[in-house]
């Protein structure tokens, strides 16, 4: 006995596959679509100053090393140090990948560095982030958040994460 399905559903198998095809061969996120491992030139030196993403408008962010999950995000460089908000968002998986392992991958371009997600915490560092998450993602901060660049007065209550290097550029260094 076989099973003959419908030819509007039959078409759709190419597309499922093509898409599928593209996924596994763009190593890395395609669009919004979450990919895999990130495919590049992995670059084994610590980064201390991230300046030279300043041309990239998103990063592609590999966690989950088990298993690597990656995703394009917004990212702000502050004096050299690379942030990106990675807060509590339920429809996010990657973020819940990130609380349980803070080591990552992110890729500029054809380069892929290796660094560990630390969570920012202190309330001065933040406001630093602040101008710049505002700039890129947000609407216009009030007037009070703008005077003063606050957790507080901003009514932030996301979670910042700053990528910091990771002795030897090895994932588990």
């Amino acid at each position: 006995m076989s099973i003959r399905l419908p030819r509007s559903q039959r078409a759709g198998w190419p597309v499922c596959a093509g898409l599928a095809l593209l996924l596994v061969a763009c190593g890395g996120p395609l669009g919004p679509i979450a990919g895999g491992r990130l495919s590049g030139v992995e670059v084994a030196e610590p980064v201390d100053d991230w300046s030279f993403a300043s041309s990239f408008d998103l990063m592609e962010i590999e966690v989950r090393p088990s298993r690597p999950y990656s995703v394009k995000v917004h990212y702000y460089l502050v004096d050299g140090r690379l942030y990106f908000e990675g807060g509590a968002n339920g429809w996010s998986r990657w973020r819940g990948y990130l609380r349980d392992d803070s080591r990552v991958r992110v890729r500029f371009g054809d380069r892929v560095y290796v660094a560990r997600a630390v969570a920012v915490t202190d309330d001065a560092e933040i406001g630093s982030i602040l101008p710049r998450f505002y700039a890129k993602d947000r609407d216009q901060p009030s007037p009070a958040c703008a005077a003063s660049w606050t957790v507080a007065q901003c009514g932030f209550d996301g979670q910042f994460y700053r990528l910091d290097p990771v002795g030897d550029g090895t994932v588990g260094g």
